[in-house]
């Protein structure tokens, strides 16, 4: 047979998916614990990132709303 065969591509191709679905399922009930663990830590470490995010833009506003205060301040002494 040669490489450029169509049968031999057809039957290579499913295989490798095979490969790849029997990677994602889990062996063993340690293994998919531990899976469902890294799911809902990055779950959460993206949650967490979101409300620094927010935060910090919270925080971004304040700063300019006291500094615009400072200003008016400033300019009635």
């Amino acid at each position: 047979m040669s490489t450029n065969d169509p049968s031999t591509v057809a039957t290579e191709t499913p295989a490798a998916e095979n490969v790849d679905s029997e990677k994602k399922t889990p062996n063993t009930l340690v293994d998919l614990i531990f899976d469902l663990g890294t799911e809902w830590a990055t779950y959460g470490l993206g949650l967490a990132k979101s409300a620094l995010e927010q935060s910090a833009k919270t925080l971004e506003k304040l700063a300019n709303s006291i500094d615009a205060l400072k200003k008016q301040l400033a300019s009635k002494a």
